[in-house]
């Protein structure tokens, strides 16, 4: 008896000993807080399933090695008419910080739609639409390689094509420097072999073209900048006080830190960008949010090694981003739709392909 005793407790004691293990493992890996491609998208189920009345998840499409690219739909009594404003992260492989600042978003609906009547009432009026990660085969290769993203690097996808840049580019618009985007496959900034060329790119411009959107916001880092058009001249846009208002409301709702509100192409001038993209060709306000900031990340004490990942994304403060940027986004939110009324502006330009 005492045999099977000791045996049962030794039984017991490997199991924990193991399920204890994988947890730490878990917690231990070399991007933590990140979490995995599978946990993050196990998060997002868990949006729609325990809160159906108030959100939704879509398939939008597939990566290039075939992940899904999901869709969650925040709001009451949904519908395809009603105004929607978009966030989206995860384009650029590496830039764990900005998917992250879009799930805390997403909880935040979730917690104040039953706790703020300001928020209950905005979710009835309009839908708050996320795409969690843009690019689930780069996020997946920057993981599981420990944050050193393998031979297609960094930031591009499956492909090997930067999908930041691979949006039509403005007509006339005139060649920048190689960071801005360029033609050659081995480049960081590859804008691949045609516009849209992308499954991923492909699918956020349909989205946006086809969905009564009048806001875009999407979260990058790592400059502390909220940027708005244009990206590919120094000509300030003539919606331009109406982005600014509107990046204001965004500074209004951060809890400590205020980014700087300037146009994209005075900080970094790009082609194939998906802002200037949306507000010429569709009429949309589209904005890039850069989370947090390189001399923060450096400093932050969870900084492991200097690596690529490290100055992109934050360690300790992990908390002190997320829950700084997501209020911010709501009332970014808020005031677009005041300034809009929940509808495109007037298009700009137009394109060969709409």
């Amino acid at each position: 008896m005492m045999k099977r005793r000791k045996f049962l407790i030794a039984v017991c004691l490997s199991i924990f000993i193991f399920v204890s293990g994988q947890a730490l493992a878990e917690k231990d890996h070399p991007l933590s807080p990140y979490p995995s491609l599978e946990e993050l998208y196990e998060e997002v189920n868990s949006f729609a399933k325990n809160h159906p009345e108030l959100v939704s998840l879509e398939e939008l499409g597939k990566s290039v090695e075939g992940r899904p690219i999901y869709l969650l739909r925040f709001g009451f009594a949904k519908s395809p008419s009603k105004p929607k404003a978009l966030i989206a992260g995860g384009i650029h492989a590496e830039e764990f910080i900005g998917v992250a600042v879009g799930m805390e978003t997403a909880r935040e609906l979730i917690q104040k739609s039953e706790t703020a009547p300001a928020v209950k009432e905005l979710l009835t009026q309009i839908e708050i639409d996320l795409i969690p990660v843009q690019n689930p085969d780069g996020y997946n290769r920057v993981y599981e390689t420990n944050g050193k993203g393998g031979e297609k690097g960094m930031r591009k996808n499956a492909n090997g094509v930067d999908l930041n840049r691979n949006f039509p580019v403005v007509p006339g618009a005139k060649s920048l420097h190689p960071l801005a985007g360029n033609r050659r496959p081995r480049s960081n900034y590859y804008m691949g072999p045609s516009e849209l060329s992308e499954p991923e790119s492909r699918a956020m411009a349909e989205l946006v073209k086809s969905g009564n959107y009048f806001v875009v916001f999407n979260l990058h880092s790592v400059a502390g900048k909220f940027l708005y058009p244009y990206t590919h001249t120094k000509t300030p846009a003539p919606d331009r006080e109406l982005f600014i208002e509107i990046g204001k409301a965004f500074q209004a709702g951060q809890q400590s830190y205020k980014y700087k509100i300037q146009q994209s192409y005075s900080w970094y001038p790009t082609l194939g960008d998906p802002d200037d993209y949306n507000y010429l060709a569709l009429g949309i306000p589209s904005f890039t949010i850069e989370v947090s900031t390189v001399g923060s990340n450096l400093a932050d004490k969870g900084f492991r090694t200097f690596k690529e990942f490290w100055i992109a994304n934050p360690g300790e403060k992990y908390d002190y981003w997320i829950k700084n940027d997501a209020p911010g986004l709501i009332l970014a939110i808020e005031k677009a739709y005041q300034l809009t009324g929940g509808k495109p502006l007037e298009k700009k330009a137009k394109w060969e392909k709409q």
